[in-house]
């Protein structure tokens, strides 16, 4: 069953753990409550401070997929929207996990429905340039991005 998730190219507020927000953009949905997002600083006080026009995949400060539950109870409100959105331009990127006790890393391909198409395994070294390939639920996002995003009084 399809859910009422925000459209593709969505703009939304992640709130940190200690004060402010970061800024999140839906670059795919399944629908079904799996969503691909590209994450980013810096820490803002409300929705007047978000600048769309620096949004782009290449600034992301975090890119991976999460679940949309906090958007759909607009605990992760949303604020906008890229224009001219195109799919293209937000890329749904290789993404890489890492066994450390093994010493072994493989590296996904996912499509824009974000099924795994191909899996090949990679040097542990070279995982580390790739997002971590995980799904993660709404309080990952927040922690992580808190963590990115250092302290407020930095």
């Amino acid at each position: 069953m399809k859910r009422n998730s925000p459209p593709l190219g969505s703009v939304f507020l992640v709130p940190l753990r200690d004060s402010g927000y970061g800024t999140g953009v839906v670059a795919r949905s399944t629908g079904q409550g799996d969503c691909l997002g590209y994450f980013f600083g810096p820490r803002i006080r409300n929705e007047a401070d978000v600048d769309v026009s620096q949004l782009q995949a290449s600034r992301a400060i975090l890119v991976g997929m999460f679940g949309d539950l906090d958007l759909i109870n607009r605990n992760w409100p949303v604020v906008g929207n890229i224009p001219r959105w195109n799919p293209a331009d937000w890329p749904v990127p290789r993404m890489a996990r890492l066994d450390e006790a093994a010493n072994r890393a493989w590296v996904s391909t996912y499509d824009d429905d974000l099924h795994c198409v191909n899996e090949e395994e990679i040097s542990p070294a070279e995982a580390l340039q790739y997002p971590y390939d995980r799904m993660m639920g709404s309080g990952a996002v927040e922690i992580r991005l808190t963590k990115l995003l250092g302290s407020p009084a930095e």
